[in-house]
């Protein structure tokens, strides 16, 4: 079981006396400006209004209208109530879900102490480090987007209602969905009786997706690939930027990546005290956050898995307590227990769950080809049946392209090795020639030398067909994840065969292991291309006998 500890018993307490206030405060508050009670401490479920509000998402957008503000008694101004950010949750949430009881869990108190110095502007002295904002990875259903994009900006404009706030998610439509919970809260008699004396909704700027109140506060909802010209704010969220049937798309990720870094980015009204949220759980190496982490370090990471799968203190930021986990400790386990969990496993696969639920896309075990199925030779054959070259081939010389990935690779009685020479650096035309033809010198025994005939390997195999022996073209048949779990029952049959690190003295092996073991939502798919080329072709002609016809070669030129 995690265990929670505290800094101070003073602190802890306080909380739970601020728990038990929320309801006090608000009918205290309402009495002084001479309302009734019912609006303020009643479930607002009950009330007509309210009921008509929001049963539907679509019945919310109808009621999206300003509501006249009636005028204080004598011009005083009525003080504000004020909650923490969790108690605003506790009483607002019966108005979106009145029929299901808000189950607490200690990382939403986690979230709510992050969101809370931001509200504060307290975030970025805390953090001096982290100048563009924070990360939560967390997995699904765990409350994420309701807290961060629908009742932290509601309960920020209770005390300051000038606050901007940008919305971004994958799609305009799931944006704008939380744009209409948004107005649902902040429209209900609760929220209303409340706080109606800090603003108004105006009526020249009034969509479901963009709106704006009397003191110049703003909220606008877009999707990552819509409009944002001209538009701001003081705080921007990236709710689920990237959706899981995107992460599969190289063209999809790098889409989102590019809209963040030349659109978004700049889109902070004030960039010494804006903060940029994004809240996502992890679907590919190279998401969103994938993307960031690799070249930034201006940001908070806050990464929660389901399970714990190492010893972890998870700090709150401000009141100074952590909580204690250990191996197997569920994030939530009255919402996501054990089993819940084991069939998601199962259902999903091992490769989603461990992004969407683990928030780690490079499964322990594993992708298509697991780690456990990872063999080490010490001593390499003393003759191979057929030995290849192959190369993935890619050339631009750019620090964001793809590697150029070359290999050698020998099948001796009915097994693989792969032998221990390994080319992955970024590398331009010329290089690459070089480099092949380097390979070449080394091994001039190999049979064929495999260039892959797709992108920039036509012109390669064009140029080298002219100086070297034995250069193959080979068209790929099928998708890459295709060729790769063609090749997967050799590596899990124990027939593939790679040199051992320490022996051979390898410190690029753990590197083509990582790679291999997590495609393919591995950041580069280089070394898989190479690696499952060398396998499909020595694999096929093994079997028609070309191995054969080799070994009879070698024995009458032996004679």
């Amino acid at each position: 079981m995690p265990q929670t500890r505290t800094k101070s018993d003073n602190s802890s307490g306080a909380r739970r006396r601020r728990k038990n206030e929320d309801c006090t405060a608000i009918t205290q508050a309402s009495a002084e400006r001479g309302e009734p009670e019912s609006g303020a401490g009643t479930d607002v479920a009950d009330t007509s209004t309210s009921k008509a509000m929001i049963t539907t998402p679509s019945q919310m957008a109808e009621t999206a209208k300003p509501h006249p503000t009636s005028a204080e008694p004598s011009g005083k101004v009525a003080p504000a109530v004020e909650m923490t950010l969790m108690e605003f949750v506790r009483s607002a949430w019966q108005i979106l879900e009145p029929a299901t009881k808000l189950r607490e869990n200690w990382h939403l108190e986690v979230i709510c102490e992050y969101l809370t110095l931001i509200k504060d502007q307290q975030f970025r002295s805390k953090f001096r480090e982290c100048s563009e904002g924070i990360i939560f990875n967390v997995p699904p259903r765990t409350m994420k987007s309701l807290l961060i994009s629908v009742f932290f900006p509601a309960w920020v404009w209770t005390t300051n209602p000038e606050r901007r706030f940008m919305f971004v998610s994958y799609s305009e439509k799931l944006s704008t969905q939380h744009s209409i919970y948004r107005r649902a809260v902040m429209e209900s008699d609760w929220y209303r009786n409340a706080w109606r004396h800090m603003f108004t909704f105006s009526k020249d700027q009034n969509l479901k997706h963009h709106y704006e109140n009397s003191a110049r506060g703003a909220m606008f909802s877009t999707g990552m690939q819509s409009t944002a010209t001209g538009m701001g704010g003081d705080v921007l969220i990236f709710d689920d930027p990237l959706n899981p049937e995107q992460a599969l798309s190289e063209a999809e990720r790098e889409a989102v990546n590019l809209r963040f870094d030349s659109t978004f980015r700049s889109r902070i009204n004030d960039p010494a005290t804006g903060v940029k949220i994004i809240v996502m759980q992890r679907l590919h190496e190279l998401d969103l956050t994938g993307h960031i982490m690799a070249r930034e370090k201006g940001w908070k990471h806050v990464s929660l898995p389901a399970i714990a799968e190492k010893p972890e203190r998870v700090a709150y930021p401000a009141s100074g307590n952590f909580q204690d986990l250990k191996p197997g400790d569920l994030l939530w386990k009255d919402r996501l227990p054990q089993s819940f969990l084991d069939a998601q496993k199962i259902g999903m696969g091992s490769w989603a769950f461990a992004g969407q639920y683990q928030q780690n896309p490079a499964p322990l075990e594993g992708g298509i080809i697991k780690r456990n199925w990872i063999r080490f030779y010490r001593e390499a054959p003393p003759a191979f049946d057929f030995l290849v070259q192959s190369w993935d081939c890619t050339f631009t010389g750019s620090d964001r392209s793809d590697f150029v990935a070359g290999q050698v690779w020998g099948c001796a009685q009915g097994s693989y090795y792969m032998l221990p020479y390994r080319l992955y650096e970024r590398l331009d035309f010329t290089p690459t020639k070089a480099a092949i033809k380097s390979c070449h010198a080394l091994f001039p025994q190999a049979h064929a030398i495999l260039i892959e005939d797709k992108a920039n390997g036509p012109a390669v195999i064009n140029e080298l067909q002219k100086e070297i022996p034995g250069i193959v073209p080979v068209s790929p048949h099928g998708g890459k994840l295709s060729r790769a779990q063609a090749m997967a029952p050799l590596w899990e049959a124990g027939s593939v065969h790679l040199p051992d690190p320490q022996v051979f003295k390898l410190p690029w092996m753990e590197n083509y292991i990582h790679n291999i073991c997590t495609f393919p939502r591995a950041a580069h798919d280089d070394d898989m291309d190479a690696t499952s080329q060398a396998l499909i072709y020595m694999r096929s002609h093994n079997a028609n006998g070309i191995a054969e016809y080799y070994r009879r070669l070698a024995a009458e030129a032996g004679r």
